[in-house]
């Protein structure tokens, strides 16, 4: 097959080729004001010790409220969630927690709200940021982990299906990742 040349901008990119798991990242100011944001930059960048790094932009509220309180919470959406996620996109702070209908329940181990909805969820303590371009990368040590309990007991990969994460693929467009192939 022929290759033909293909933007460099993710923008223009019809079908992405860079999908990433769709997630909302909480955090709360220093007067404890939570923060609710949808993220799909999330990437895995060490076992151990176990951190994780997103992007964002630096003037934000999220990466704000990182700064200020060193944590955030890591909330995996599944695909019925989805459209609330896609349409809190033009809400801020507290209203788009309120009109979006999430609900925020308590961390174990930060100082941090974590989404009740979503399935699974990771607690960060900050590590370090990196300004990158127009890019703002937080890198966070993964403190603790929770699932649904239903998750895990069904076996092997039905926990995937179950589980149902989703992955942005571009504006308007995700994609549920729970069909497993093994080689």
């Amino acid at each position: 097959m022929k290759k033909i040349d293909y933007p460099i901008d993710k923008n223009g990119w019809h079908p992405s080729l860079i999908p990433g798991p769709i997630v909302l990242i909480s955090t709360q100011d220093s007067a404890k004001e939570p923060n609710v944001a949808p993220k799909s930059w999330l990437q895995m960048v060490s076992f151990d010790p176990p951190i994780l790094m997103f992007s964002g932009t630096r003037r934000n509220t999220t990466e704000q409220n990182i700064l200020e309180t060193g944590c955030f919470g890591v909330n995996f959406v599944d695909s019925s969630m989805a459209p609330a996620v896609y349409g809190c996109l033009e809400w801020f702070g507290r209203e788009r927690i309120e009109r979006s209908g999430f609900v925020l329940g308590d961390a174990r181990e930060i100082d941090a709200p974590l989404v009740e909805d979503c399935r699974a969820h990771l607690e960060c303590q900050l590590r370090q940021t990196v300004e990158i371009g127009s890019g703002f990368v937080v890198f966070g040590e993964i403190v603790a982990a929770s699932i649904w309990e239903e998750v895990l007991r069904v076996a092997g990969d039905r926990r995937y299906e179950l589980l149902d994460q989703i992955v942005f693929l571009e504006n308007g467009a995700y994609a549920p990742v729970n069909q497993i192939v093994r080689v």
